[in-house]
């Protein structure tokens, strides 16, 4: 079969791109992913878990991947999705769409149509938002639920106190009413079940569809040429080399691996190709460049019986604060706290609590570049972050206002103990797998619920660098450089194939999707974002799929 669309890759846009462009039975569609398939009825029990129990799993990431987060630092592992349905199998769910300022620095760099006003049909064509739509009404394919207050850990409660104090107004539902404010946190899932586009998108009844194939399992090297049209790709099936023809191919494959796609197969800067070896196809200077991320850090809370999410509720984000810096020439909104009411799937995961503190909108950016030529090395991931000096005051500031709100007399008494975690100490740090899993598990839990001595020492053991909020007298203990020195990377990497006007040095492909200077070939996932949402990009990369679809109906291949 040649398919009329060969759709590299089955993440969050390319399950949703699977399926719209299969309604249409004329169109044969293939869509091929380099991970394992989650069909329905055999989805591993982590992924569909409502707290990211699969986040956990190494068998669902690219393997080796690093990123160096400030320059001049080593790299450090880095998380990228190798599964069907991509980043919305591992994510943590959150599921917030931005602010209207997003779409119109989109607008304004040449990503014509989308703006807020045209992006919102699109943005509820996805959700089928459980809190939102009326009894016995459906929304999109994709649910989103809250967590009512009567559910919340008692330190959200004060938090959100403490906001209404400090004149944070109360926003039931965020993605309709963008600002700041203090909100419960709008989550993929429905009651019992994490939302994922494999599950919500390529249901049995899209599986069954005799012009749709799918083929897991299937690692895609480089695309296949006829002069500077693309008439399919070359990949690795199984261990196999094989030839997939077709007359349009789009690649969804991430912000890190379509544009390494793009340049192991010619189509980047021409030195920067033949420094590894590639003989350039087209010389398009934005390829890889532009990387932008969220940087956050978590500060740990302690807490007493009495003031925790359930036991038996397996929540991760219960609610967030959007703020704004007001700092000169930074967008509205570009601040965000978020709580977590569990840190673990085991029985101790709520005598552990987490806040965070996120930049939402950054300038600082980075790049993807080749290592080599060859198709199993992982590109290099620079991010540079804190590089635009407007950067890591607004970090700061959001880690003092975190400070501010755990230190609130109210706030404070809820939790034991605040620890500033290391970088990258989030989930991974709480859980260990198998026996010594277990045995860790257990002691975490006779530790976490004994006196405050034993706890305490205790927690400096566990978390060598930890630093607590403050000392025994209250005093502030923590520097700029402590803050500085203790963010990470979020798993929201962008921007690495910009949607944007052709005379534009860091665009890559046009409105339509299309990349300049090839034919028949498409990006349509998060590196197509000009400039990074002041969200969790699972949610507008699922909105930008549903956008992209009409468009690539509308001009055919091309």
């Amino acid at each position: 079969m040649e398919p009329d669309y060969l759709i590299v890759g089955g993440g969050s846009a390319g399950a949703v791109l699977a399926a719209r462009l299969s309604e249409n039975g004329r169109h044969r569609v293939l869509l091929v992913e380099a991970g394992e398939d989650t069909p329905p009825g055999n989805t591993p029990a982590d992924i569909d878990d409502t707290f990211p129990s699969s986040t956990l799993n190494p068998a669902y990431f690219w393997p080796g991947l690093e990123a160096t987060v400030i320059a001049g630092e080593a790299p450090r592992p880095y998380p990228q999705a190798r599964i069907m349905g991509g980043g919305s199998s591992i994510m943590g769910m959150f599921a917030l769409r931005g602010m209207p300022s997003d779409y119109a620095r989109w607008t304004a760099a040449g990503a014509e149509g989308c703006t807020w006003d045209d992006v919102v049909p699109y943005f509820n064509k996805v959700e089928d938002d459980f809190d939102r739509r009326g009894a016995g009404t459906r929304g999109g394919a994709y649910p989103v639920r809250r967590s009512p207050r009567e559910e919340w850990p008692d330190f959200v409660t004060a938090m959100q106190e403490a906001a209404t104090t400090r004149r944070f107004a109360y926003v039931a539902d965020i993605n309709e009413t963008p600002g700041d404010g203090f909100f419960p946190m709008p989550v993929s899932r429905d009651e019992e079940v994490r939302s994922s586009s494999a599950r919500c998108y390529l249901t049995a009844a899209v599986r069954a569809r005799r012009n749709l194939t799918i083929m897991p399992n299937t690692h895609v090297k480089t695309l296949r040429f006829d002069g500077r049209k693309v008439v399919g790709v070359e990949a690795d099936r199984d261990g196999e080399a094989v030839t997939l023809r077709a007359r349009r191919v789009i690649l969804c494959a991430g912000a890190i691996h379509s544009p390494a796609i793009l340049m192991r197969s010619g189509i980047d800067p021409a030195d920067e190709l033949r420094r590894v070896g590639i003989e350039p196809v087209v010389d398009r200077r934005g390829v890889g460049r532009n990387l932008q991320n969220h940087s956050y850090m978590f500060f740990a809370l302690t807490l007493p019986r009495g003031k925790r999410l359930a036991p038996r509720l397996r929540r991760f984000a219960v609610a967030g604060l959007r703020a704004s810096s007001r700092l000169p020439g930074c967008p509205s909104g570009d601040l965000l706290l978020f709580m977590l009411g569990r840190v673990s799937p085991r029985s101790f995961g709520t005598d552990v609590a987490m806040v965070a503190s996120a930049l939402y909108s950054p300038f600082s950016v980075g790049a993807v570049t080749l290592a080599s030529a060859s198709a199993y090395a992982n590109p290099r991931v620079d991010f540079r972050m804190l590089d635009d000096p407007r950067d890591a005051p607004r970090v700061v500031m959001g880690a003092r206002l975190a400070e501010q709100f755990l230190r609130e007399p109210g706030v404070a008494a809820t939790y034991g103990e605040a620890l500033l975690l290391p970088p990258g100490m989030a989930l991974n740090q709480f859980n260990r797998p198998g026996l010594a899993g277990s045995l860790l598990a257990a002691g975490a839990k006779v530790t976490l619920n004994s006196p405050g001595p034993l706890r305490r020492f205790a927690l400096g053991q566990a978390f060598a660098g930890a630093k607590p909020l403050a000392d025994r007298r209250g005093d502030m203990v923590l520097s700029d450089a402590d803050l500085l020195s203790s963010i990470a990377p979020m798993g929201h990497p962008v921007g690495t194939c910009a949607m944007g006007r052709e005379s534009d040095p860091k665009a890559v492909v046009d409105a339509s999707y299309r990349v300049y200077g090839v034919g028949n070939l498409s990006v349509v996932d998060a590196s197509i974002m000009p400039v990074i949402p002041s969200a969790n990009t699972n949610l507008p990369t699922l909105m930008v799929a549903e956008h992209a679809v009409d468009r690539i109906l509308a001009t055919g291949a091309s």
